[in-house]
């Protein structure tokens, strides 16, 4: 699948005609919303289909061929990667990590797993690679989180939950955006990634999440030890 971005910092038409020059013959302007298109009536005039996530939205229909993202966030740009009439994904509107909230997800652990190309305004930095362990463990956690569907499972879940305890406990730093690349590069379905960052946000804040215990110490130990002589 091919992949491009435009910086939020691009002017909207001058990133959408760039976006529609690199797709060549975009299949569909995917939308969040129907305020999105009022606010912007130009987008009507580009003769290109527009779609929308929303169900209020008037613009229903699948989003298919390659798709130019407008002003989605990173959730709804995931959601476009699943989806099989997709061929390429190109989003206007992007932006790296906010200062001041780490809980808001950016499109950088979306363009660091997919190594998305750059098309304009300020490039965003990648998100640095995760430790050996961290790896190890989400590669582990791939053969329990089904592809189509992440965590949708509370065993799925108490599994990822369980491992990213234990190697807390042990000393291992959780990022979250790396553990959001990690899940995006195994193939993690449905909300999956955006999941597993959640968690680790969870725990690096303190808190206490329950679990069942799915996995064995000693395959958890096995990841720990991923990486050292």
């Amino acid at each position: 699948m091919r992949r491009a971005y435009l910086e939020a910092s691009v002017p909207l038409q001058q990133a959408v005609r760039t976006a529609v020059e690199w797709a060549g013959s975009p299949g569909s302007i995917h939308v969040p919303d129907t305020a999105s298109v009022n606010d912007n009536l130009w987008l009507t005039k580009l003769g290109i289909p527009i779609t929308s996530p929303s169900a209020r939205s008037r613009f229903q229909g699948r989003p298919r061929g390659i798709v130019i993202g407008f002003c989605l966030n990173p959730s709804e740009t995931l959601g476009l990667e699943q989806s099989g009439d997709v061929q390429g994904i190109v989003a206007v509107g992007a932006y790296g990590p906010l200062s001041h909230s780490q809980s808001v997800a950016s499109f950088s652990p979306w363009i660091t797993a997919f190594d998305v190309e750059h098309l304009g305004g300020n490039q965003i930095d990648p998100t640095p690679e995760a430790s050996a362990p961290i790896k190890a463990a989400v590669e582990g956690l791939t053969f329990i989180a089904v592809e189509n569907q992440g965590l949708l499972d509370r065993r799925e879940r108490s599994a990822a939950v369980q491992a990213l305890t234990y190697l807390r406990d042990r000393g291992i730093r959780l990022e979250p955006d790396a553990l959001m690349v990690e899940a995006l590069r195994n193939k993690w379905g449905g909300n999956g990634p955006e999941e597993l960052r959640g968690i680790a946000l969870d725990l690096n804040a303190g808190k206490q999440l329950r679990y069942q215990k799915r996995l064995s110490d000693d395959a958890i130990e096995a990841w720990l030890r991923s990486g050292k002589a």
